[in-house]
């Protein structure tokens, strides 16, 4: 068990990607804003990729430059798709950092409509 800020959290339900001291993703990645837990593996604020057609994160835990551990989060486009863009309302700009908070606490990821997980 880690002590994850108070909480016990259990690292085997953390995934399996090699840990780093920094972050390795391409450059359409920005640094978060607001209220985002560190990584409990790696002990890094992620970054977020926000783009038409997906939100995902990246953080510390990495093989490569383009094969990271990644918690997503339901794109605008998929909102516009899967309601006729007749209720963009249900797009929720916060669901990606609820997304990432939630695995960092409870090590479960949300099954996101429009996103593979």
């Amino acid at each position: 068990m880690r002590d994850c800020k108070g909480k016990n959290c259990d690292v085997s339900k953390y995934n399996e990607y090699p840990t780093h001291s920094f972050l390795n993703c391409i450059d359409a990645f920005e640094a978060v804003k607001g209220d985002w837990e560190v990584c409990p593996k790696c002990n890094l604020e992620p970054k977020q990729w926000v783009y038409d057609n997906g939100r995902s994160t990246a953080c510390g835990c990495w093989i490569s430059k383009y094969d990271h551990f990644s918690i997503n989060a339901e794109s605008i486009m998929s909102v516009h798709k899967r309601t006729d863009g007749k209720k963009m309302s249900e797009y929720d700009p916060d669901d990606l950092r609820r997304n990432w908070n939630h695995y960092t606490e409870t090590g479960e990821k949300f099954a996101t409509i429009g996103i593979r997980i």
